[in-house]
């Protein structure tokens, strides 16, 4: 029986999207499941061969499911069915350089999940309602979503 403490969350009927961050040029996500009550986020994520993540560092715990090919970042590489179990502070940059899918559950305890740093020195962080508003939608959808309001962005440090 269907109540409102089970959810059925069916991604085939989800498109992938590109992710809207700078140095994540062929990675793409399905926002499955967003629960603010919860503060845990269900994604899975999809890297094209001979892609990557601009470095990260966790505000949150992680667990990454490898569900085909493979990936890797600093402390490992990973292949179907192995699993990063990442703690709040862990810091990397993952890639891949065959493709890879991975399903994601991300853990908060206060709705910040990821620093991003870009090259240029700015961090971009990726919370809780930026994964929220990606929650389901079409790329078409997500095309129109204003990110600003949903990202903190720090400039790098003047020189």
């Amino acid at each position: 029986m269907i109540n409102e403490s089970m959810s059925i969350l069916r991604d085939a009927n989800q498109e992938w999207l590109r992710i809207p961050l700078p140095g994540a040029e062929g990675v793409f996500v399905k926002v499955l499941k967003a629960d603010e009550a919860s503060d845990r986020v269900a994604v899975k994520i999809r890297f094209e061969p001979g892609s990557r993540m601009p470095r990260h560092i966790h505000h949150c715990r992680a667990m990454a499911y490898t569900i085909s090919g493979g990936w890797a970042y600093d402390e490992g590489s990973f292949g179907p069915g192995e699993v990063a179990w990442e703690d709040v502070g862990n810091d990397h940059t993952p890639w891949s350089d065959e493709g890879a899918e991975l399903f994601i559950v991300f853990d908060g305890t206060d709705g910040r999940y990821l620093d991003n740093f870009l090259e240029d020195g700015t961090v971009v962080q990726l919370n809780m309602p930026f994964l929220k508003a990606f929650e389901g939608l079409t790329q078409a959808q997500a095309d129109e979503v204003d990110i600003a309001p949903l990202v903190e962005i720090i400039p790098p440090p003047a020189a």
